[in-house]
């Protein structure tokens, strides 16, 4: 069943084939999946709640941790390691989820990450470490940029070892723009 929306997309996916390949009726795979919707959302599942909760506990982090940085080295392997723990999970998130509920998944986390951005700069503002205001607009270009760039490594079924060198270029191509963009 993954199969069929690795291969078609969730548009274009068909209980029909997915039966025929499981050896079932469809009316068979309707009694273990409500719908189409259902069942994608059991293969998506595991992934986005790792995404998720990887997101929430590093806004947890901004504030509970006085030595936190985001621009640290370690947040490359962290990605690619839940992207590689996940992988089938994510590639269908980020390739196959036109039409879902779940078509929104990559614009959910920018906007996460957006808002995460700018709760970590409004921090650092109320310290007197910066002083410098970014507008939404450009909080929200810096996001999409990131969150962008980190999931390439799926739309361009990159090895693991590749997405994290992969991952090191972004961290060296974005990190110190956005540090003297803060002026840190």
């Amino acid at each position: 069943m993954k199969e069929e929306f690795l291969t078609y997309g969730y548009e274009k996916a068909s209980l029909n084939r997915v039966s025929a390949k499981v050896g079932i009726t469809t009316a068979g795979l309707y009694k273990h999946f409500r719908s189409k919707e259902d069942m994608f959302t059991f293969l998506v599942k595991d992934a986005m709640e790792a995404f998720l909760s990887t997101s929430s506990q590093a806004e947890e982090q901004m504030y509970l941790d006085e030595d936190y940085n985001p621009f640290r080295t370690e947040w490359t392997a962290r990605w690619a390691d839940l992207i590689y723990e996940h992988y089938e999970g994510v590639k269908l998130l980020i390739c196959c989820s036109a039409g879902s509920k779940y078509a929104t998944f990559e614009d959910d986390l920018i906007r996460m990450e957006t808002e995460g951005n700018r709760a970590y700069a409004d921090a650092l503002r109320k310290a007197g470490i910066i002083s410098r205001n970014i507008s939404d607009m450009q909080w929200h270009m810096l996001a999409t940029a990131y969150i962008h760039l980190i999931f390439e490594t799926v739309r361009h079924d990159m090895t693991k070892e590749e997405a994290i060198e992969h991952m090191r270029f972004v961290s060296d191509l974005l990190y110190p723009g956005w540090r003297k963009i803060l002026g840190l």
